[in-house]
Order: structure tokens, then C-alpha cells, then sequence
């Protein structure tokens, strides 16, 4: 008797874990295209979880719009003002956001590839896990915000404001933040390998932990800033300005700033 009821037990088992598998492969490739289609949405009075692509909010009054979920790929924002506005996870992809307000606005896990974010302004913003590939970030103010685990790769950071901003585990790979200005930012384990960091303003910001393998700080302001536990391979430190930058534990430092680093590990 104890045979068979074993062997059913086994069966319904693999069965079980068979199913198990079954349905953690398709939360793995799950993607937002395969969802339903969005109902199309009123552009007067737009609201979350709908699809607004046809519509224009250029220069419109949206503050506390609920736009969350909605795909707004390609509108215009230009010159909108939408402080505290909710546009988490929503397909925001190529959108234009030219000289918009978007202050203290929730944008965790927004589609933002491609977007137009030219002097856009972010500070206050929550960007957490935001895919911003490609966007073109020219003279955006980002100050203060929070965009941990944000993909940048691709894009464009030129004459960039972020004042105690938090960039922590953020991917930062090859940017272009030519002359930007970082005074106490926070990129902690980012990754900012072949990043160009040209004439970068860095006061009291924290790099520790990061990848800057190969990064270009060339002309740099390095002043209080930290790099405890950085990874320095081949980063180009060319007529950088040092004062009571603190280098402890980084590693693959080049000797250009090995002979600047004093017994307390601070390069002045």
C-alpha cells in the first residue's frame, strides 16, 4: 500500500513544482507591452492608468495630477507646471519636458528613456529605479532628490544641478556630466565607469564604493569629497584641484594622486 501512495505523492509533487517554475518564468518575462491596452484617455482631465499619447500639455497647470501608469510617451510638457504630481511607473518614453516644474514629483519606476529633460526642474523629485537611458539632461536641476538604482546610461548630464542628491547603486556608466555641479551628492556603489566628469564641481560628495574605472575628472574641483573603497583604474585625475579629498581603501589609484595622498589618506 505505502508504494503507490508514494509514487502519487511524487507525481503531484513534480507537478507542483513544475507549476512553481511554470509561473516564475512568466513573472520574469513579463514586460508592460504584454498588458491589456490602456483605455484611451481625456485630455482635460487626465488621470492615472490611462492612455494619453494624443494630448498636449504644453504650458498647462497640472499641479497634484495623479498621472500614475499612464503612458505619456512623446507628449509635450514644455513650460507645464506639475509640482507634488504622481507619474510613477508611467511610460514617459522620448516625452518632452522642456523647462517643466516638476518639483517634489513621484517618478519611481517611470519609463523616462529618451526624454527631453532639457532645464527641467526636478529637485525634490523621487526618480528610485527610473529608467532614464538616453535622456538628455541638459542644465537640469535634480537637487535633492532621491534616484537610487536609476539606469543613465546614455545620457546626457551637461551643466547638471544635483545638491544632496542620492545616486546610490545608480547606473551612471559613460554619462556625459560635462561641468557638472554635485555639491554634497551621494553616489555611494554607483557606477560611474568612462563616465566624463570634465570641470565637475564635487563638494563634499561621497563616491565610496563606486566604479570609476576609467572615468574622466579632468579640470575637477575635488573639495571634502570621499572615495573610500573606489575603484580608480585608469580614471584621468589631469589637473584636478584636491583639498581634503579622503582616498581610504580606494584601490587601483593612479600614481599621479598616490603622490598627493598623505599619511591620513587625504590628498590636498
Amino acid at each position: 500500500m505505502c508504494l503507490p501512495i508514494f509514487r502519487h505523492w511524487m507525481i503531484n509533487r513534480r507537478v507542483l513544482e513544475t507549476g512553481v517554475v511554470l509561473l516564475a518564468a512568466i513573472i520574469v518575462l513579463w514586460k508592460p507591452e504584454h498588458a491589456v491596452a490602456l483605455k484611451k484617455g481625456d485630455c482635460q482631465t487626465p488621470r492615472s492608468n490611462v492612455d494619453l499619447r494624443h494630448c498636449s500639455f504644453k504650458g498647462r497647470q497640472l499641479f497634484q495630477a495623479d498621472l500614475h501608469g499612464a503612458d505619456l510617451s512623446g507628449v509635450s510638457f514644455e513650460n507645464a507646471r506639475m509640482s507634488n504630481c504622481d507619474l510613477s511607473g508611467a511610460r514617459l518614453v522620448g516625452t518632452n519636458f522642456k523647462w517643466a516644474l516638476l518639483r517634489s514629483c513621484k517618478l519611481i519606476r517611470s519609463d523616462l528613456r529618451d526624454a527631453d529633460l532639457f532645464h527641467t526642474n526636478l529637485d525634490h523629485a523621487d526618480l528610485t529605479a527610473s529608467d532614464m537611458r538616453n535622456a538628455f539632461m541638459f542644465g537640469t536641476s535634480l537637487s535633492f532628490a532621491r534616484a537610487d538604482r536609476v539606469d543613465l546610461r546614455g545620457a546626457n548630464m551637461k551643466d547638471i544641478v544635483i545638491e544632496e542628491t542620492r545616486f546610490r547603486r545608480a547606473n551612471l556608466q559613460g554619462v556625459y556630466m560635462f561641468r557638472g555641479v554635485m555639491e554634497r551628492a551621494d553616489f555611494r556603489w554607483a557606477n560611474l565607469a568612462k563616465a566624463n566628469l570634465t570641470g565637475a564641481s564635487a563638494e563634499e560628495t561621497n563616491f565610496s564604493g563606486a566604479n570609476l574605472d576609467g572615468a574622466n575628472l579632468r579640470g575637477a574641483t575635488l573639495i571634502s569629497s570621499v572615495f573610500i573603497g573606489t575603484s580608480l583604474r585608469d580614471t584621468d585625475f589631469a589637473n584636478v584641484r584636491f583639498d581634503n579629498t579622503f582616498f581610504l581603501g580606494a584601490v587601483h589609484v593612479p600614481d599621479s594622486v598616490k603622490k598627493r595622498i598623505r599619511q591620513d589618506s587625504r590628498a590636498h
